[in-house]
């Protein structure tokens, strides 16, 4: 009789499997959402930077047109007829004499709202040049021969105010929206303006 053994082989263990805990995991997903905060709100911040700048350029751009405009005709006007009839309300305009062109008119326009004012030149009865839009305040500044400060009445006078000898502009305009965080604030005081033609006129008033 022939008896037969059984040889077990090496036992099999399982293996091991790498993997990552919970703990691992969780670490690794709040390092992640840290990094990806930083990095947004760094692309937004840019982007709210370039945005302000862009803007921040078109104000200066539209500053330089309207004191342009100002100081030439101011400088070269004859006579000035000024009203002022309350911080932004629609009707507050200057008119210049100007020998060679003829009358040309700044007017505000305050029908927008709050922060929409719109200042405007006009050459006779031609069409209307907007030189500043957005306006949050807007006022026009007016001095005597003296240097004494001139305070227009509410509505035009009649004839020409010979006691007008200088006149500024003093405004703050806006471009961009608030709620995004892109707006920028432009404020300017211009220089006095001499009006130097009007040299040439006599006071019917004086002896």
């Amino acid at each position: 009789m022939v008896s037969t053994k059984r040889t077990s082989g090496p036992s099999r263990r399982p293996s091991k499997t790498g993997g990552f805990t919970l703990f691992e995991v969780m670490m690794v997903t709040l390092i992640s959402a840290f990094v990806f905060s930083g990095v947004l709100s760094a692309y937004i911040f840019l982007g709210r930077s370039l945005a302000r700048q862009v803007n921040a350029e078109s104000l200066e751009s539209r500053t330089r047109l309207a004191l342009y405009w100002f100081t030439r005709d101011v400088s070269s006007a004859s006579t000035i007829t000024a009203n002022e009839p309350g911080a932004g309300t629609t009707g507050t305009r200057i008119t210049l004499t100007v020998p060679g062109v003829g009358t040309i008119t700044y007017a505000l326009d305050w029908s927008g709202g709050a922060g929409k004012g719109m200042l405007s030149r006009q050459v006779g009865s031609g069409p209307t040049l907007t030189l500043l839009n957005n306006l949050t305040s807007f006022s026009f500044g007016y001095y005597d021969p003296a240097g004494n400060t001139v305070t227009p009445p509410a509505s035009a006078p009649s004839s020409p105010q010979i006691n007008i000898k200088e006149a500024y502009m003093n405004y703050t305009s806006t471009a961009g929206a608030a709620v995004t965080g892109a707006q920028s604030n432009f404020t300017v005081v211009s220089p006095r303006v001499l009006l130097k033609n009007q040299a040439l006129l006599v006071d019917p008033n004086s002896p």
